[in-house]
């Protein structure tokens, strides 16, 4: 998971980067896979997903523009209208961020920023990592949709498979006490998925 927060300006969060898939396994119930991709950037299959990729990668660029002066200034906010506003960090060095955001969730604004015009698409935050020049626009996608087309293959098919898990109390002799860590697979002899694990202070 990725966070970037700036004050109560905005938060991005990306939960889930990369997909996986545990194949050889069943979770929820008899036939359903293990599927972990909610529609990632990278699927499960290590193909990316266009344009959410590239734009992710279009910001994460963007951000790095902007990261001595990020780093080394406390943010001031200056309104720029009623859904409008600017968020900057000046350094002492000399660096200048911006980050200019229009809360309006249907209609784009005009504003003017140290003397320069902008427009903001609704419900967006323009990043200027200069004070002037706007690098990246959350809402403006210059990434092509990618199209992916599945064909059929003679590969041999994976068959379904269950297991039945033991489900211990926590009152029965299954408890182990240990000083330190211990490796799931082993401790459960990879027949269960979950355990269990409580760890305790003497003061």
């Amino acid at each position: 998971m990725a966070v970037i927060q700036f004050q109560a300006f905005f938060t991005f969060e990306q939960s889930t980067y990369h997909g996986g898939t545990n194949f050889g396994r069943t979770a929820g119930g008899p036939f359903i896979t293990t599927s972990y991709n909610y529609d990632a950037p990278i699927d499960e299959y290590g193909l990316i997903r266009q344009p959410k990729y590239g734009h992710l990668k279009e910001l994460h660029k963007a951000i790095k523009l902007c990261e001595l002066a990020l780093l080394s200034a406390d943010p001031s906010e200056t309104s720029l209208g009623t859904y409008a506003k600017a968020q900057v960090f000046s350094s002492e060095s000399g660096g200048c961020v911006a980050f200019l955001s229009n809360y309006n969730p249907t209609s784009a604004a005009r504003v003017t920023f140290n003397s320069m015009h902008y427009s903001l698409p609704p419900w967006s935050i323009s990043i200027l990592p200069d004070c002037k020049n706007v690098v990246f626009n959350t809402a403006t996608v210059g990434v092509q949709t990618s199209q992916k087309q599945m064909l059929p293959t003679n590969s041999k098919l994976l068959s379904w498979e269950t297991f039945s898990e033991d489900i211990s109390s926590d009152d029965d002799d299954s408890t182990i006490t240990v000083v330190g860590l211990m490796e799931q697979l082993n401790v459960t002899r990879d027949t269960r998925q979950n355990e269990l694990n409580l760890t305790f202070f003497e003061i």
